[in-house]
């Protein structure tokens, strides 16, 4: 796993990211870097086990940012529907940042707010 990443995330951040729930760094699954192809703003996405994704931005600086977004886990396309279209009710986020945060493509974002 990569270490400067690993770095990116706390204790902190995986106790209790969605209320009821507790996490530890042994339940990442996956760390990653995305990015906001239009901003060149870079998130860390930690995924877990059952998963659920954190995702922190990146600091310019020195320093650890807080988690910005808890994408909980989903089991189907209409449970991903809705977790796409909650974050599509914060202003700050284009589509093509939610499908990064996702995993998706920026045309199943879009296709998802049309209906």
């Amino acid at each position: 796993m990569n270490r400067g990443l690993l770095s990116m995330f706390t204790d902190r951040d995986f106790r209790e990211p969605i209320e009821g729930t507790s996490y530890d760094i042994s339940d990442i699954v996956s760390l990653g870097y995305v990015m906001n192809k239009s901003t060149g703003e870079r998130y860390a996405r930690a995924e877990l086990g059952d998963g659920t994704a954190l995702i922190k931005p990146v600091p310019s600086g020195n320093g650890i940012s807080e988690i910005e977004y808890v994408i909980p886990a989903y089991r189907n396309t209409s449970q991903r529907n809705e977790i796409i279209r909650t974050l599509a009710e914060d202003p700050d986020l284009t589509q093509e940042m939610i499908a990064c945060m996702m995993d998706i493509s920026q045309s199943t974002v879009s296709n998802v707010m049309r209906k």
